[in-house]
């Protein structure tokens, strides 16, 4: 069994569809759902039922819902070495549209963790690092990552990163973030985000740049499954759609099946399955929204 240390944010999500006409004032009706989340969160409480050991490491607010984020994980097996602040904890609100989603996010507490919160017994024994990309856009919680990295590279762990949404790359700058991310051995990119790392617009030019600058990871593509790579090798998977479901989460169970799964056998193309039932199985336990107008993710 590997053991993974995992950091970054841990959020409550809200999951809602817009409806198609909102009144200037007063009450409309639509689906929501209310669930634990956060890149990192979502990425540990997957590992845990993928049957790895799992440390997760970040911060919540001194609320209610701080409780329930950190129930949350120990109640999927996950260690929990969360920090509590004076502070609300992270919430994301997800809207659903014919378009797409927009995500409304407060970090709240996650920029409460700084590095004199991580300690290398938290690393014992661990064979891995996984590290939500939004941890390298805020100076506190920068500076968190940059030490669990120096750990990481001290006890010679493999470091896995899922970016955060392209147009905050973006506002961060593309080379800034690849220089920040440049240690790491696996990435996990959706395909806008893997269009900004690379400057490229096709899949395969994409996986061929991406691949050049990361040794190992998958391209996440919504219902056409996703395209993994190991140095020159590819492994192409077709997921099976399901229509109607907001697909938050999807990418971090992805990637946490994958990661488990390559730990295990080193086996690329096993991995790349494995990812995608892992997404599936989230998609799948969450339901669809009623009347929601999303669409899946790989």
């Amino acid at each position: 069994m590997s053991r993974i240390v995992v950091l970054g944010d841990l959020n409550l999500d809200i999951l809602a569809t817009l409806p198609e006409e909102l009144p200037r004032e007063g009450e409309v009706r639509s689906p929501i759902q209310v669930m634990p989340g956060g890149s990192a969160g979502n990425f540990a409480r997957a590992a845990a039922h993928a049957e790895a050991e799992v440390t997760f490491i970040g911060c919540v607010g001194d609320d209610l819902v701080g409780d329930l984020l950190v129930r949350s994980l120990q109640v999927s097996g996950v260690d929990t070495r969360v920090k509590r602040v004076d502070r609300q904890s992270g919430t994301i609100l997800s809207l659903a549209k014919k378009e797409g989603k927009t995500m409304i996010c407060s970090r709240g507490a996650n920029d409460g963790l700084d590095y004199t919160w991580i300690e290398e017994g938290f690393f014992v024994n661990a064979d891995h690092l996984h590290l939500s990309g939004y941890s390298f856009l805020t100076p506190a919680q920068c500076s968190a990552t940059h030490r669990a990295i120096e750990i990481a590279h001290s006890l010679d762990l493999t470091i896995s990163i899922d970016p955060p949404p392209a147009n905050l790359i973006r506002n961060f700058g593309v080379s800034a973030f690849l220089a920040e991310i440049s240690t790491a051995d696996f990435i996990f990119p959706n395909l806008d985000e893997g269009m900004t790392l690379s400057g490229k617009e096709t899949k395969k030019e994409i996986v061929d740049i991406l691949a050049e600058l990361f040794p190992m990871g998958g391209l996440t593509l919504g219902k056409e499954g996703s395209l993994a790579w190991h140095g020159k090798e590819r492994d192409r998977y077709v997921s099976h759609p399901i229509t109607a479901v907001d697909a938050t989460g999807a990418g971090d169970a992805f990637a946490a099946g994958f990661v488990v799964s390559y730990l295990e056998d080193h086996d690329l193309a096993r991995a790349n399955q494995r990812g995608n039932k892992a997404a599936l199985r989230v998609l799948t336990e969450r339901g669809p929204l009623a009347g929601s107008p999303g669409t899946p993710a790989g």
